[in-house]
């Protein structure tokens, strides 16, 4: 096989395509016999993120899904080291392999699989991304030499190429024109990482943090409050909606936790946007909106405030307040004079921004925000 050929599609696919699904499509057909996998997944668990396997027979991945015995090689991936090529037999043997209920579930089925060599692409906590060359109960052991060498060639390519994917990926989430966009929130708006770590704000945020007694920006242009419980308070809820990528909110910021402002927390993109195979990884440094409301201030329309709390479009929510008023769907699209089709994409995109589980969660969690913050809804 044409090793150059195969780097040079190896680097392309990460920055053309955004996978390596397709070169390994390619190692594939090139060696029928031997089976392949990309997975990235919570070892742990068996929870797959995002999987791809060749020359593994029909249905393998569907099969790997709902496999329900524990699969004895991904636990692997957090105890070896991923700077050389990891051989399964160093940490578990065949013989203990063809014991597993994981074998007769599934590898026996699937090739006949009882070793493997793998390449730790990423790994962060639990998660990790591998590619794994599967090896067959009956390899004899000059073709294993052989496909030993070339997974230990492909190592280094393969971690480059995933590392430039994430790379890519981190860029991707980082919104262009910051400025622009948080100066259009019409309340406080901050955006940082989910360390805290300020990295744009708006004008109203800049007066907030230099007039408030409760948050400020730290020597480390991190968000950090004055007082302990409210740190804690705060971090948490940057770590839940950094890690679960949900809003979180509202959280009062004074120390009865009665009155007063409140902020919000909210990812800026969110998981689903991103590729399944990288998003585990991206969650540590994904940015995240922070908005801050003091009901003290001279009250705001309501859209004003449900934009700025959720994240939606003006659409969304005109859409939002009129199903708080009362309106069915269809009257609202009435009302707005538009198509009950668009209304009905304005409400799907608004739930799946806000994480409401239904028409009457989102008109509740809006009803909450406008009563609590002095929107009128009228």
């Amino acid at each position: 096989m044409d090793h150059s050929g195969l780097l040079h599609k190896l680097y392309g696919a990460a920055l053309l395509d955004r996978g390596l699904t397709g070169v390994l499509s390619d190692l594939a057909t090139f060696y029928p016999d031997l089976p392949i996998s990309y997975q990235a997944q919570c070892v742990y668990e068996n929870k797959l993120y995002d999987c791809a396997m060749y020359n593994h027979g029909e249905g393998a991945e569907f099969d790997l899904s709902r496999a329900v015995s524990a699969n004895p090689f991904p636990p692997i991936a957090l105890q070896c080291d991923p700077s050389d090529l990891v051989f399964t037999g160093d940490f578990i043997s065949v013989a203990d392999v063809e014991k597993t209920d994981f074998y007769h579930e599934f590898l026996k089925d699937h090739g006949d699989i009882n070793r493997a060599f793998g390449v730790i692409l990423h790994r962060h906590g639990e998660d990790s991304a591998f590619v794994a060359a599967n090896l067959p109960r009956t390899m004899k052991s000059r073709e294993e030499e052989h496909v030993r060498r070339l997974f230990g060639f492909l190592r280094p390519h393969l971690q480059n190429a995933f590392g430039l994917l994430l790379e890519l990926a981190k860029r991707d989430a980082i919104p262009t024109n910051s400025d622009f966009w948080l100066n259009q929130i019409p309340t406080a708006a901050i955006l940082v990482l989910p360390d805290g770590k300020v990295t744009h704000f708006n004008s109203q945020a800049e007066q907030f943090l230099k007039s408030s007694k409760l948050i400020y920006t730290d020597r480390t242009v991190r968000l950090a409050a004055r007082t302990r419980k409210l740190q804690n308070q705060l971090q948490a809820a940057l770590t839940k909606a950094s890690t679960a990528s949900l809003p979180v909110g509202p959280v009062p910021m004074s120390a009865t936790g009665n009155g007063g402002p409140f902020f919000f927390v909210m990812p800026v993109q969110h998981k689903d946007q991103v590729h399944p195979g990288l998003a585990p990884f991206l969650a540590p440094s994904m940015p995240l909106l922070v908005t801050m409301f003091d009901p003290a201030d001279v009250p705001k329309p309501s859209v004003k405030i449900l934009s700025a709390a959720f994240g939606l479009t003006e659409r969304e929510c005109l859409v939002i307040q009129q199903l708080i008023l009362g309106a069915s769907l269809k009257e609202a699209a009435d009302t707005l004079e538009i198509s009950y089709n668009t209304a009905r994409n304005h409400l799907a995109n608004a739930t799946s921004k806000t994480g409401a589980h239904s028409q009457a969660d989102i008109v509740r969690r809006g009803t909450q925000i406008l009563a609590k913050l002095g929107g009128d809804p009228v």
